[in-house]
């Protein structure tokens, strides 16, 4: 599995006590914190952890779900392994990950149109 490099863990670790993290809600349960930090030059590293939720165990709880660091050139996923398959929980993580990492779209899904002749 893909880690972090050196210089981005330590200013993730010189913070991670303060970091303000955003909840994140799944069907009005509190499932996961996010949070987003400026960690060196050109890198933001999008980090999802999971909540202190009873649905979690205690072992996991506001511990690291996942991570997306980007550099501007693209972005590496941490927290997956290499594999082709997904499970369903590491797919809707890195599918929340990838939505608050999109700042620069809006995202809509719509209703279909209603077909009025058959």
């Amino acid at each position: 599995m893909a880690k972090l490099n050196e210089e981005i863990q330590r200013a993730i670790d010189n913070v991670s006590d303060t970091l303000y993290r955003e909840e994140i809600y799944i069907n009005g349960r509190h499932e996961y914190d996010y949070h987003k930090l400026e960690a060196a030059k050109n890198t933001t590293v999008h980090t999802l952890y999971f909540s202190e939720d009873e649905e979690w165990s205690e072992l996991i709880r506001k511990t690291v779900a996942m991570q997306l660091v980007d550099d501007g050139n693209g972005i590496e996923i941490i927290g997956i392994n290499a594999k082709k398959h997904l499970g369903y929980l590491e797919a809707e993580q890195l599918h929340i990950l990838l939505r608050l990492s999109s700042t620069h779209c809006v995202y809509q899904i719509t209703e279909p149109a209603i077909k009025k002749e058959f």
